[in-house]
């Protein structure tokens, strides 16, 4: 697919992404995967993590409507984003890690005075 066009997809998704990243509780994923892309990371590599198909070249592969594509993406490819790295030290200073609480909370860092900063295992 042509990256502008996923790129696209991507851009008008990301609400609706949002909306699911808090009820998921994998907020800070996203972001960190949406700060990588502005970055330069390439769009195919942030769209296979969220789940989406792209390697077939089509549209429809990530749920995009060829006729709507200037109004935004459905999102019928999107799979469920499954966490696979924890919350680490925001200073770098000291080997703690660490997951959500039961009730979804991110771990805080008393020396940094600030919560814990999510890091995701390649």
């Amino acid at each position: 697919m042509e990256q502008r066009r996923l790129l696209a997809a991507l851009c008008a998704a990301v609400p609706t992404l949002r909306e699911r990243a808090e009820a998921g509780a994998w907020s800070d994923l996203l972001d960190e995967l949406l700060d990588e892309l502005a970055a330069g990371r390439p769009v195919e590599e942030v769209c296979r993590q969220l789940g989406w198909t792209t390697g077939t070249g089509t549209e429809r592969s990530v749920g995009v409507d060829p006729a709507d594509h200037a109004g935004g993406a459905r999102l019928e490819g999107l799979a469920p984003v499954v966490l696979d790295g924890d919350y680490r030290c925001p200073l770098h200073r000291c080997s703690r890690r660490a997951h959500r609480d039961d009730r979804g909370r991110v771990p805080y860092c008393a020396l940094a005075d600030t919560a814990m900063t999510y890091r995701s295992e390649p």
